[in-house]
């Protein structure tokens, strides 16, 4: 009754799922998610510029070696000459009108990457649960143990005072009570033992979570309902990121095919030099301007447009291998860990009857060690029978809660 007393959850426990979530809130590469957004909204700005007017300053000095002049000489007549020093000083300002989807395609790029990029974070941060699930059932098996040692020492406590009574009134020999004794000082290590693992598996677990847990804290054996058999549909993180990559090497290869369609810009210039424009024959600095509409259109590339979408098609296909992959390790570690389930469920039904038949053997023992008629030795090794008995169902239950925490961290479970 003592054991079953010491291994209830009171009411201020520690649970797994909130283990989870202190964790996923600490994590310190959820700040990148922040990060990200202002990295893409950065990025999305710049694009929207390309759309607004582009100023830009030039000026330019040139000697000419030749320049054309008028072979012919009219009596009376000065024909114009042209200098061989040309100066400009110009402001332009283009404008795109048209550019064959490119700015569409590159921003709609990096949504895709900034989502991709969060769901990457998503799938590191959840794998977060495979150290709390080492920490939380470390610190389990140690509470476990804890609380069947002391059991376990009240009882040989229980009994080293009666030896010592019988000892006294000469019934029984000496020895007996020095067996007794040297068990609780072993038993006592033990205790001391268990409490620094349970420590160290605390301070992982606090690190984990970003706060101090304090020594007697106490976890709740998480209770997980495995018999949903093989999910039809998971939910693990991972298959969103196969589905962005997808996503993004599919905008990719739609930004790919606008670079040859043709760009339209205006364009206008305000400058001075001489000669002013494409009067050649003034002789003199004036201001000038000239307007116009360009076209460009990069028909031809030599089929390099079209062998990147050739690549980026056979990534998609990579990325599927990929995901076929994953999917695959994730239905055998579903089977692995449903037949550990059923394993350990054997196992503590089993449990149940060892434990049975070794209370009844330590009951004997004890009433022989009362009388006399064994040895203190004879009855330790009884009563430690039954403490492994114990121990081991409880490490068995922790066990199966295990297996149940993984086969829901596997598939994907909240």
């Amino acid at each position: 009754m003592l054991l079953i007393a010491l291994l209830m959850v009171p009411q201020d426990t520690l649970h797994l799922a909130a283990c989870y979530r202190e964790a996923e809130a600490h994590f310190p590469l959820r700040r990148q998610l922040a990060l990200q957004e202002t990295i893409t909204a950065l990025r999305v700005d710049n694009l929207n510029t390309r759309y607004l007017p582009s100023l830009s300053l030039s000026g330019q000095a040139t000697y000419q070696s030749e320049v054309p002049a008028f072979p012919l000489d009219l009596p009376g007549t000065t024909l114009p000459a042209i200098s061989r020093d040309q100066y400009k000083v110009a402001l332009g300002i283009d404008q795109l009108i048209y550019d064959g989807g490119q700015v569409r395609r590159q921003k709609a790029l990096e949504g895709v990457q900034r989502d991709l990029t969060q769901q990457e974070v998503a799938v590191e941060t959840y794998q977060l649960r495979e150290q709390i699930d080492a920490a939380f059932f470390g610190v389990l098996l140690r509470q476990a143990q804890a609380a069947s040692l002391q059991v376990l020492a009240a009882d040989v406590e229980a009994r080293l005072g009666e030896v010592r009574a019988r000892v006294a009134q000469g019934v029984v020999l000496g020895s007996n009570a020095d067996v007794l004794e040297a068990e609780l000082i072993k038993i006592r290590q033990q205790q001391a033992e268990v409490a620094a693992d349970r420590r160290a598996a605390l301070a992982v677990l606090g690190t984990l979570m970003g706060r101090t847990l304090s020594d007697d804290e106490v976890l709740a054996l998480p209770e997980v309902a495995a018999d949903g058999g093989m999910a039809a549909s998971w939910q693990r993180p991972e298959y969103e990121v196969f589905a962005l990559t997808k996503a993004r090497l599919e905008e990719q290869e739609k930004l790919a095919a606008t670079r040859n369609r043709p760009q339209v810009t205006s364009f206008a210039e305000a400058a001075y030099g001489r000669p002013p424009g494409l009067n050649f024959f003034e002789n003199a600095f004036k201001p000038f301007f000239s307007l116009g509409v360009r076209v460009r259109w990069p028909f031809w590339d030599w089929h390099a447009s079209r062998r990147e979408q050739e690549a980026l098609a056979l990534q998609q296909q990579v990325v599927e291998a990929r995901e076929a992959t994953f999917a695959q390790q994730i239905t055998v570690a579903v089977q692995q860990t449903l037949q550990d389930v059923v394993r350990l469920e054997a196992l503590l039904e089993g449990d149940a009857e060892i434990i049975a038949l070794r209370e009844r053997i330590t009951a004997q023992a004890a009433r022989q060690l009362e009388n006399g008629t064994i040895t203190a030795t004879d009855y330790l090794v009884e009563r430690n029978a039954e403490h492994q008995a114990r121990l081991t169902q409880q490490l068995h239950r922790i066990q199966r809660a295990r297996a149940q925490v993984q086969y829901r961290t596997t598939i994907g479970g909240a």
